[in-house]
């Protein structure tokens, strides 16, 4: 029955490592369709391909390449991708610049530092769409009762029509903590779960809001706070794990916020910061250490350019004890 099932279907999908079952070897295709083909590893995106006459990658080596946990591997290749290599004879290679996902001012981020502003808003109504915040005035309203002029980057986040936004935490002050747990910033936290219970105030279902950090000891800090704040529903994963996803709102949280030199390698990797901005629809908010953060070229860049559109806001010092009065509207 299943062999049966499986030959009247005229389009079946498998994983790449699902051409295993031994009911692939009875059936022939006319085409092979590998969707993210720039994270899978050459090995394994090569098996689907034998079982079709022809075949299309779909893929972004701009974005992750396939995951290598051996460095020797990596030294030697192997998180190379087969579109990656393939993209080599340019006759076989179609640039698909209309993009469905971001509006314009998250689109010319990563337009200005990745695609050579060759990207483009597939309709007017993508590239004006704007974060769905139905109680905003009546929470703006309740703000202006508990909070002082010092905190105007409260209404300039939230405000629907700034898309982008990056909050220097340089004066609060923000440090990072490295234990054995690894590294984290309880202050830049403590920022990403105020921010979010703000917007859901305002009217953003909670499924809408993604947050990004690049590492686990500080998504686990985030998912306690919001735990402990009763949020529920809304995913908090690192970069990686949001490949291929998007969200309303994403937070980004850089965590790196030391003065000691030390880098790391998660940040230093454009192709990982690249995905990091390009999963908002409608709102995108980093957070982050302005002079830390210039130390990752690719985050210079970044910064750079955001300065230049005027996208920078700078947290007051004691920011976070004001946000305790805030949390009370």
């Amino acid at each position: 029955h299943l062999e049966e099932l499986y030959n009247s279907q005229p389009v079946v999908a498998t994983t790449c490592m699902g051409i295993n079952h031994p009911i692939f070897t009875r059936r022939r295709f006319d085409f092979c369709i590998v969707d993210e083909a720039s994270q899978i590893s050459q090995p394994v995106c090569l098996g689907p391909l034998f079982y079709a006459s022809r075949f299309v990658l779909v893929g972004d080596h701009q974005q992750l390449p396939p995951l290598v946990q051996s460095a020797e591997a990596r030294d030697l290749g192997m998180n190379e991708s087969l579109f990656k290599r393939l993209e080599q004879n340019k006759e076989a290679v179609v640039q698909l610049t209309v993009q469905y996902r971001m509006n314009s001012q998250i689109m010319a981020v990563t337009n200005k530092l990745v695609y050579e502003g060759k990207l483009e808003c597939g309709s007017e109504r993508v590239g004006a769409a704007t974060v769905h915040l139905p109680n905003l005035k009546d929470l703006k309203l309740e703000m202006e009762l508990f909070t002082d002029c010092s905190e105007t980057w409260l209404k300039d986040i939230l405000e629907p029509s700034n898309a982008v936004c990056f909050l220097n935490t340089e004066k609060v002050p923000a440090p990072e903590t490295a234990d054995k747990g690894g590294v984290s910033n309880v202050t830049e936290a403590k920022l990403v779960s105020f921010l979010t219970s703000l917007f859901i105030k305002a009217g953003c279902k909670s499924c809408d809001i993604g947050i990004i950090a690049p590492y686990r000891q500080q998504l686990k800090i985030i998912s306690d706070l919001l735990a402990s704040s009763s949020i529920s529903n809304v995913e908090v994963n690192t970069v990686d794990k949001y490949q291929g996803r998007d969200k309303s709102v994403i937070i980004v949280s850089f965590v790196r916020s030391n003065t000691d030199g030390n880098l790391g390698d998660l940040l230093k990797d454009w192709r990982r910061l690249n995905v990091a901005i390009t999963r908002a629809k409608h709102k995108l908010i980093m957070l982050g250490c302005v002079p830390a953060l210039c130390r990752y070229l690719c985050l210079e860049s970044l910064i750079c350019y955001l300065s230049t559109e005027k996208k920078i806001l700078a947290l007051p010092t004691g920011t976070i004890e004001h946000l305790a009065l805030a949390a009370c509207v």
